[in-house]
C-alpha cells in the first residue's frame, strides 16, 4: 500500500503525540508545562517511539512565534487556559479579551496550519577553527522558512575550539523554521541539513 508523504507525517506526529501522553501519565505528570523529547523512527513498516527525556518545564527558546504560527496558541496559552479559561468571574483586559484561549474548547490533536521547526546546527569537524563560512551562514539565513537563527558565540571566533557534535550540549547554534508551504519548507530544511557540513573549516 502506497502512503503518502503528508500521511507519513501525520501518522508520525499522532505516534509521538500518543506516546507522550502515554509517557506522561506513567510518570503522574498531570500538572503543568512539560517538554518532552523523543526519538520516532521507523522498523518494518511501523512507527518506533522511544524517549529521551520529560522536563517539567517548558522549552529553553521562544517557541510562542512557532506554535502561535503552526497551531494558533502555545503552552503558555494553555496553562492560562487551564487556570482561568472557564472562570467567567475572571475579566480579562477589553484589548487582550480577543486573545483568550477556552480551555473547553482546545482538541487532545492540535491541528496544524503550517509546518514549524526548531532545527539545532550540529558541527561535522573538530580542532581549532580556522575558517567560518559566513556565505554558508548568510544563505541559511535567507531561506524562506527561516525565521531566526543564532550561532554560539564562541563558534563565531577563529582559533577557537570545536568538537564534533553527540549531543544537545555540543551543538553550535540553532534555527527556528516556519512555512505554510510544505514542499518549501521540506526544500529549506534539507538544505540546511546539507550546508551544516560546510559551517566551519578547522586547522588540519
Amino acid at each position: 500500500e502506497l502512503v503518502s508523504a503528508a500521511e507519513k507525517e501525520k501518522e508520525v506526529e499522532r505516534a509521538v503525540c500518543e506516546y507522550v501522553f502515554k509517557a506522561l501519565e506513567a510518570l503522574s505528570v498531570r500538572w503543568g508545562i512539560s517538554h518532552v523529547e523523543v526519538i520516532a523512527d521507523e522498523v518494518d513498516g511501523r512507527i518506533r517511539v522511544r524517549l529521551v527525556e520529560v522536563n517539567c518545564r517548558q522549552h529553553n527558546t521562544d517557541f510562542s512565534p512557532l506554535t502561535n504560527a503552526c497551531i494558533g496558541y502555545g503552552a503558555l496559552d494553555m496553562v492560562l487556559a487551564a487556570h482561568l479559561g472557564g472562570d467567567e468571574h475572571y475579566n480579562y483586559p477589553p484589548d487582550m479579551e480577543r486573545f483568550r484561549l477556552n480551555w473547553d474548547s482546545v482538541p487532545t490533536m492540535p491541528s496544524i496550519r503550517a509546518k514549524g521547526a526548531i532545527l539545532h546546527f550540529v558541527s561535522y569537524v573538530e580542532g581549532k577553527i580556522s575558517r567560518i563560512r559566513h556565505d554558508v551562514l548568510e544563505e541559511i539565513e535567507g531561506l524562506d522558512s527561516v525565521m531566526d537563527m543564532h550561532i554560539y558565540p564562541q563558534f563565531l571566533e577563529e582559533g577557537n575550539e570545536i568538537s564534533k557534535t553527540v549531543d544537545i550540549r555540543s551543538d553550535t547554534g540553532w534555527a527556528h523554521l516556519m512555512n505554510d508551504d510544505e514542499i518549501e519548507f521540506r526544500r529549506d530544511y534539507d538544505r540546511i541539513v546539507e550546508l551544516m557540513k560546510d559551517m566551519f573549516v578547522v586547522e588540519e
